[in-house]
This record gives structure tokens, C-alpha cells and sequence, in this order.
């Protein structure tokens, strides 16, 4: 599915939104290739702050070739040509999501957001603990 023009109406999370489309037809979308921290896990609030301030209440491109097991859709989120995800990475609001991400280029932005101490990178409330770990230690 692609969709251009779509309105981000909510930010669940940094790694999901919920989307309105031409038709007032209404989607749950997962960024696809990265992971944000939970909503309660350090850095959680900060991170959908961050997707908040880039994509809340603005028209968006989507590429979904899937859905997730939750029936969400997994997209990349383009905004005035840029990647979000991308860019979510680059900013330290979200780690590459390595079971899913088979390129290069969303690592190359991850190791520069740590080397520039960005974002989760920097808080004094990081715990090195990807949410994939945090989400099995807190079931």
C-alpha cells in the first residue's frame, strides 16, 4: 500500500502513528527498520516527543508492503522527501531494528548518533537496553 498525503492525526510512540487518509479512512502504522524506546521504558516519552515535533498534524507519504502480526501497517514515512525513520535513527530517538533492517545506511546513522552522544544517546535516563530486550524483562 502507498499512500501520499496522509495526515498523522496521533503518535502512539516513537515507532508508531496512527494515520487519516483522502477518505477519512483511518490506519495504525509501525515505521518500519527501527524500534523507539516503550512508553515507559527510559527515553519513551522523549522519543515519541521527538516523531511528535517532525510528523504530528502533517501530510505524509507512506510505503507499507505489509502488516505486522497486530494488523498495523509497517511503513516507511517519507516528509517533505526526507526518511523519518531514518531520521528517527540519526536523532537517537530510535535504535535500527536489527531482526528486521537488512541495509546499511540506518546503522551508519545510529553509530553517528552515539558517537554524537544524540538524542538516547545522551540522557542521563538511557539504560543500554534495546526495547526488544526491555519488552521480554517486562512482560
Amino acid at each position: 500500500m502507498i499512500l501520499e498525503m496522509a495526515l498523522v492525526i496521533a503518535i502512539t510512540d516513537g515507532d508508531t502513528v496512527k494515520v487519516m487518509d483522502n477518505q477519512n479512512q483511518h490506519y495504525k502504522i509501525r515505521l518500519a527498520s527501527i524500534d523507539a524506546p516503550e512508553r515507559k521504558q527510559p527515553f519513551g516519552k522523549k522519543s515519541t516527543e521527538l516523531l511528535a515535533s517532525k510528523i504530528g498534524n502533517q501530510r505524509v507519504t507512506l510505503n507499507c508492503p505489509n502488516k505486522d502480526r497486530y494488523g498495523r501497517w509497517i511503513c516507511g514515512i517519507s516528509y517533505q522527501g526526507q526518511d523519518v525513520n531514518r531520521w528517527m535513527v540519526e536523532q537517537g530517538g530510535a535504535w535500527v531494528y536489527r531482526q528486521y533492517y537488512k541495509g546499511k545506511d540506518y546503522y551508519i546513522a545510529e553509530n553517528t548518533a552515539k558517537d554524537q552522544q544524540l538524542g538516547l544517546w545522551k540522557t542521563s535516563e538511557y539504560q543500554v537496553m534495546p526495547p526488544w530486550e526491555w519488552r521480554k524483562a517486562h512482560k
